[in-house]
């Protein structure tokens, strides 16, 4: 048989299904950014994806609304202030910063070299992609 969740348990789902749909949407948002940014061929597929993205959006923000409505305010306090949910914030941000840190050079170097038109951009829009997309990737690595 099926054991009913408590309020927290519940909470808990919720939170990982939202940081899910961030960790998607972030990832969408990063690969139009950088399809954009890019070449002449990519910059059209880039256009293409950034038409389709406030479609992808609202139907991500509907779903979610439907499901956070069962969930006490009380229930989803208590999951952010917990301290496991803490502790694997913490190591979520130093992976984060780690990543930021080491993909800094290697698209330094690697921009310069292959000559890209917009390499200042494609490389901010490439670390914040990567550093939003580990943050959350460990995020729901480390949370129970």
């Amino acid at each position: 048989m099926a054991e009913k969740l408590t309020s927290i348990d519940a909470a808990a789902r919720m939170s990982h299904r939202h940081l899910l749909a961030a960790l998607g949407l972030v990832l969408l948002l990063g690969l139009a950014a950088l399809l954009s940014l890019g070449g002449n061929g990519t910059a059209r597929s880039g256009g293409a994806l950034w038409m389709v993205l406030p479609v992808i959006i609202t139907i991500t923000a509907a779903s979610l609304r439907g499901v956070s409505k069962g969930v006490a305010p009380a229930a989803l306090d208590a999951v952010r202030k917990d301290e496991l949910r803490q502790a694997s914030l913490s190591r979520a941000w130093r992976n984060g910063f780690l990543a930021v840190m080491g993909l800094q050079p290697i698209l330094a170097l690697g921009l310069t070299w292959s000559g890209a038109g917009n390499a200042v951009a494609l490389m901010a829009a490439a670390t914040a992609t990567a550093g939003s997309i580990t943050v959350l990737a460990s995020l729901l690595w480390y949370d129970r």
